[in-house]
Formats: structure tokens, C-alpha cells, sequence
């Protein structure tokens, strides 16, 4: 079976379809390809943290400009509200305070509703939260968190409201270069020819492109996270936090959880090994990172762990944009974990990029692939400690 249309996009994820609504909404003939079902990767096992706080410019605009619509999606985009707001803090150690605030001013530079915080204020808003090891927080009172099923899900169905076709449990077996250009995809259900792909298959991305010689910088890594059931002293939720003093995140969830990011170091992980599971070690390493900063969490319980993969860049942040030399080929991949809260806003630049030429929602030349050549990174100048699953041990030994 053959099809055609203007633009394939590879990858069922929040980005994905993302991209599949934006440029559906512009009258572009769309097909999205998924090889298993929508948010079956990364996007559906997402804490899908809603906050603008980066140590960056570029990040924080995309973040900024995707906030309305999760805000606001049921007005947007139709169906059930995908938001729930909880407020939002971002902790680090003494030694990175001044940091905080210089970012602080960056992101209320471009209008985001943020300030810088003392410990004591911090205790004062959450009263249950350990704070001997802080040094400043940034306070987003809007902030909270979205639910990744139901926004993937509605992206797709006002992409297919607007003419575009989705096919699942669809595998992309190869992406047709002909020397300079695209000419479309082949699949496990035909081809589809077409002027334009979009590569924003994850943790899967890198393999696509291996494959007509386009070397990725990303790499395959996993993604742990474990949800614990909050002990009745805390069954009010509490604000989504990011522990830069520990390197992890945490936030609640319906029906009592809180969801705990665990550092992991696994990297260059087969994708298609997804079903493996959580390893044991996970939920203690979880449980010590929660209990610090919440010690009445000791009398959580677990409820369920599991784990996601995504691919990763060398510095940590998104490659988007065109890919030069190749016509009609585009990337939206390496989110390094960090890419559900600026979806919205991703989709709008990529369908903006392809049909107008250039992004105008967000300037995202910044996250161009060209930039590792260049020796360029994405990360602004006052960064935070390394997180330490960002930290690759096998490599740290070789240095």
C-alpha cells in the first residue's frame, strides 16, 4: 500500500503529535506514524512537570509559551482538562543561591510569574519539608503538572479533527533519502511519499538515523521513576519540587501518590527492551532522596515503580530544527528527559519552521543539530550542580 502526503512525523510521543495538530492547523497533509501505541514510550510514563524554571533563555520561552495551553486546554484544544495546579519550587544548595536569583530575573525578564525565595520561606509554604541544605528556592505559583496520556490523546484527536491521519502500531522501517533530500518513509504497512519528515521518535531517533547516515548525537538512556502512597499527615498534595541539592524531582499524584524521579546512569539502553521493568535498587535510592527533604515521608509506601527511555544529548537539551544538507528532513528528539512541558510550544515552531521557514513562536535556532559541531550548548550562564543522572559513569572513568 502506498500513501502520500506532505509531512510524515515519526514518533507517537507528546512531541509527535504536537507537531501533527500544529501543522494540521496550518492545512498541511500530515501522517503520524507510531510503532506501537501513542505515548507507548516516554510521553506515557512522563511526570509531565508544567513549570518554566531553566537555567537557559531557550528552554524557558519554549516552556512560557506552552503554558497557556496546558492551562487552558479545555477552552484550547476541547475535551477533559489536562492540568492540575499545585504550585511549583525549584530548591538548591547554598553555593548555587546566587545563581537561583540571577535566573530568577532572567525568567521574570521574559514574564514568567516566578521570585526568588529564603529557606525560611520556603518552610513557611511547605511546613513539612526539610530545609537545612537549602540555600534559595524559585517560587512558581502557577505551575503543577499535566496528565501525559490525556494531552497526547488530545492532541491527536484535534490533529485528526483537522484532516490528518495517525497510524499506530505503524513502524517506520526507513526513512527514504534519495542524496540531498527525503522522498518519504517506508513502513510495516507500505510506503508514504512525502516532501517532508520529522524524526521525533525518542529514544529510537538516533537508530532512524544511523540509518541514511545522518549521525545523532543522542543517546538512548532510562528514565526511573517510583510513586509511593503519602502517609496520612500528607495526604493533602504538596508542590511539585525540583531537588537540584539531590538531583531528583518529585511531585504528587491522584489518589495520595507522590511521583519520585530516581537518578539512573543506564545509558546506550535498546529501546525495544522497554517491558524490563524497574530494577530493585530504584525504589530505595527513591525512598532516601524523599525522605530528606520530606521526612514524614518514611512512612510512605510503595505502590509502583517504572521506567521510561528517551534519548539524550551531549548537553543535556533538545535538538530541533531542519537538518542542513538533507531537504525535507527535520528533527524533535533528545529531550533528555525534559521535553513534555514545552511540547505545545515545539509543535508550533516545527509546523511554523516548515511551512513559513522559520520558528516565530520561539527563536529555537539555538537547538539546532549544528550546534555540537560548532561547540555551542544550549545552557545558560549560571547553571545548578550536575544532576547525577546526567552523569555517564562508564565516561567519567575514562576522563
Amino acid at each position: 500500500m502506498s500513501r502520500t502526503a506532505d509531512v510524515v512525523v515519526v514518533g507517537g510521543g507528546v512531541n509527535g503529535a504536537s507537531i501533527a495538530y500544529a501543522l494540521a492547523a496550518k492545512g498541511v497533509k500530515v501522517v503520524l506514524v507510531e510503532k506501537g501505541a501513542l505515548a507507548s514510550g516516554a510521553s506515557g510514563r512522563s511526570s509531565a512537570l508544567v513549570r518554566m524554571h531553566y537555567t537557559n533563555e531557550w528552554d524557558a520561552r519554549l516552556a512560557w509559551a506552552s503554558f497557556p495551553m496546558f492551562r487552558h486546554w479545555a477552552e484550547l484544544m476541547g475535551g477533559p482538562a489536562v492540568f492540575t495546579h499545585t504550585g511549583f519550587l525549584n530548591v538548591v544548595a547554598p553555593s548555587y543561591a546566587e545563581n537561583l536569583r540571577r535566573n530568577v530575573l532572567m525568567l521574570q525578564r521574559i514574564g514568567v510569574p516566578t521570585r526568588a525565595i529564603t529557606p525560611g520561606e520556603l518552610k513557611t509554604l511547605q511546613p513539612f519539608v526539610n530545609v537545612d541544605d537549602v540555600g534559595a528556592a524559585a517560587y512558581e505559583p502557577e505551575s503543577g503538572y499535566a496528565n501525559p496520556a490525556e494531552t497526547v490523546e488530545g492532541f491527536r484527536r484535534r490533529a485528526v479533527e483537522l484532516g490528518a491521519r495517525v497510524l499506530q502500531w505503524t513502524a517506520v522501517t526507513r526513512i527514504d533519502r534519495r542524496e540531498s533530500r527525503v522522498l518519504g518513509v517506508e513502513t510495516s504497512a507500505g510506503r508514504i511519499e512525502a516532501g517532508g519528515v520529522v524524526v521525533a521518535a525518542g529514544a529510537w531517533s538516533r537508530r532512524l538515523c544511523d540509518e541514511i547516515g545522518l549521525p545523532l548525537p543522542a543517546r538512548p538512556k532510562a528514565i526511573d521513576t517510583v510513586a509511593v502512597s503519602r502517609p496520612p499527615e500528607l495526604r493533602e498534595p504538596h508542590m511539585v519540587f525540583i531537588d537540584n541539592v539531590q538531583g531528583n524531582y518529585f511531585r504528587p499524584e491522584a489518589g495520595g501518590l507522590t511521583l519520585v524521579g530516581v537518578p539512573c546512569q543506564e545509558w546506550d539502553i535498546d529501546p525495544d527492551t522497554l517491558a524490563t521493568g524497574l530494577p530493585a535498587s530504584a525504589a530505595a535510592m527513591g525512598a532516601g532522596l524523599l525522605t530528606h527533604r520530606i521526612p514524614a515521608m518514611e512512612r510512605a509506601t510503595l505502590a509502583r515503580g517504572y521506567r521510561a527511555f528517551d534519548g539524550y544529548s551531549p548537553d543535556r537539551h533538545a535538538i530541533l530544527g531542519r537538518v542542513d544538507g538533507i531537504d525535507g528532513l527535520y528533527v524533535a528528539t533528545a529531550f533528555s528527559g525534559s521535553g513534555f512541558k514545552i511540547a505545545p510550544a515545539v509543535g508550533a515552531c516545527l509546523a511554523e519552521l516548515i511551512v513559513d521557514g522559520r520558528a516565530k513562536t520561539v527563536d529555537i535556532d539555538a537547538f539546532a543539530l549544528g550546534r555540537f559541531a560548532l561547540g555551542r550548548t544550549v545552557e545558560g550562564p549560571y547553571p545548578y550542580a550536575v544532576r547525577p543522572d546526567y552523569v555517564d559513569p562508564a565516561a567519567a572513568g575514562r576522563s
